[in-house]
């Protein structure tokens, strides 16, 4: 793989380094990262993306489906149901507590 230093969009210079990269929970190895030092923001290249999507295929977290809730109003309040499958892979059946925010105006994002 050709490593060429290239500008940043903030200004900055693209470096290249060894680092252990994990996704969704998932070790994906030591892998070849480009990194601006003065941002901070990481880019993975084409190989170590291909090693990444290759990982989490394995896991079972690359492309999951979309799949459809339904909401209903209880009280003054909205509920609605995860489907189970999508609950057991994130292991969100043993959480507790959480935190739920707008991103944009149509998309709700929840992280525990």
């Amino acid at each position: 793989m050709q490593k060429i230093a290239y500008p940043c969009p903030c200004g900055g210079k693209i470096h290249w380094k060894k680092e252990k990269v994990i996704r969704d929970g998932v070790d994906c190895g030591l892998l070849d990262v480009e990194y601006c030092k003065i941002c901070g923001e990481e880019y993975l290249p084409e190989e170590s993306m291909h090693i990444v999507e290759q990982k989490l295929k394995e896991a079972g977290l690359w492309g999951i489906e979309r799949k459809e809730i339904k909401f209903w109003k209880s009280g003054t309040s909205i509920t609605t149901r995860f489907p189970a499958e999508m609950v057991k892979k994130i292991g969100l059946d043993r959480v507790k507590k959480g935190h739920i925010y707008l991103e944009g105006d149509r998309k709700l994002t929840i992280e525990f």
